[in-house]
């Protein structure tokens, strides 16, 4: 049942269960990006009004999002015009994996990157709008300049996004524009834009970072990494040599595609096996032993998505410690040994066997 609101009547349509299927899931990503209940006859009449076929194809993408994602990442890293429907779906998991994962946030140069692509975007829009004071309450106010005309309104938007970043780039800044990601999908989904070559060409540049978080944001949404189903995979792989540091091994196991699973061996006979997997377990591993490094002093600690650790100080002695939420089992270390593993991974990341495995895994699933 759409009203039209010039002539105040009611227009009846019979619909293919198909299309009614695709206003259903138009309507949910509308009230997901809102926050609020929409109606299906208020997202049909939308359509009609608009007459925008890229927002149905948007729909499609989205039903089968591994697909739709793997057949985009094949075209941007070729360097070839993506749709705009194409960029709206990778804009919606930018959005997702942006909100993610909120103990373990993007980096401070993802969060610029993304700053920069919704102010690249924006620069292609055709006259005004009404969504500014929407982008803008998704960026922190202390970012805001004043404003002196109301008609300054797309103005205002990019110096707020401008200081954004200039302040995401100073180490002392301890916010993150969590919500920023939001005002990239809203742009690309809503506003009147430019062709997708112009898009596709204002976006190219932050290509890279924009990948990293959608694959983020698919790896939340559906739990599996963006990788070719039933491909061939190589016959031989070859086997990672083991690392020892002060005592500790560390070991790599090959899966299937492209995992990767390490095994931390304790000093002694029968010290423990720590096993680490897969890959967003030992991203944030990693991130965790850079974190509390050897001029930690306590009370300092991670408390990440996957690990708690904490430094303590016993007989003025510093001890680091570490469990995974998952299971409790808590190791300590003392200086000497924390140091010792701290090495073992640096060392790890220079083989080149593992920074090949490490940049085909994080294709797939994104920054951790």
């Amino acid at each position: 049942m759409i009203e039209t609101a010039q002539q105040n009547q009611t227009l009846s349509l019979r619909i293919s269960e198909a299309l009614r299927q695709r206003l259903e899931q138009i309507r949910k990503l509308t009230a997901l990006r809102k926050g609020e209940s929409v109606s299906t006859s208020e997202i049909a009449k939308q359509l009609l009004e608009t007459a925008r076929e890229d927002r149905f194809e948007v729909v499609e993408l989205l039903g089968k999002p591994t697909e739709a994602l793997l057949a985009i990442r094949r075209k941007g890293e070729a360097g070839q015009t993506l749709s705009r429907a194409e960029w709206t779906t990778l804009a919606y998991y930018v959005q997702q994996g942006a909100e993610a994962f909120t103990r373990n946030p993007l980096a401070r140069e993802t969060y610029i990157g993304i700053l920069k692509a919704f102010e690249a975007a924006h620069q292609l829009r055709a006259g005004p709008s009404s969504r500014d004071e929407y982008y803008l309450g998704n960026l922190p106010g202390d970012c805001r300049p004043e404003r002196a005309k109301p008609a300054e309104a797309a103005e205002l938007v990019r110096q707020t996004v401008a200081e954004t970043a200039r302040c995401m780039s100073n180490p002392a800044t301890k916010w993150t524009p969590m919500l920023a990601a939001r005002n990239l999908y809203v742009l690309l989904d809503e506003e009147k834009l430019a062709g997708a070559a112009a898009l596709s060409e204002a976006l190219a540049p932050y290509w890279g970072v924009l990948w990293r978080v959608a694959a983020r944001g698919h790896y939340f949404a559906e739990q599996e990494p963006i990788r070719e189903i039933g491909r061939r995979e190589e016959l031989y792989q070859p086997a990672i040599p083991a690392l020892t540091e002060g005592g500790y091994t560390l070991s790599f196991a090959r899966g299937e595609g492209s995992e990767l699973s390490l095994l931390l061996s304790f000093p002694g006979p029968r010290g423990p096996l720590y096993p680490l997997g897969p890959y967003p377990m030992i991203a944030e591993f990693r991130a965790m032993v850079a974190a509390l490094g050897p001029k930690t002093r306590p009370p300092q600690r991670w408390d990440g998505e996957e690990f708690f650790g904490y430094v303590t100080e016993r007989e003025k002695e510093t001890e680091f410690w570490f469990r995974a939420h998952a299971n409790g089992i808590t190791f300590g270390f003392c200086g000497e040994e924390w140091k010792a593993v701290r090495e073992l991974f640096r060392r790890a990341w220079e083989t080149p066997e593992v920074r090949i495995a490490w940049e085909a895994l994080g294709r797939e699933y994104g920054e951790m």
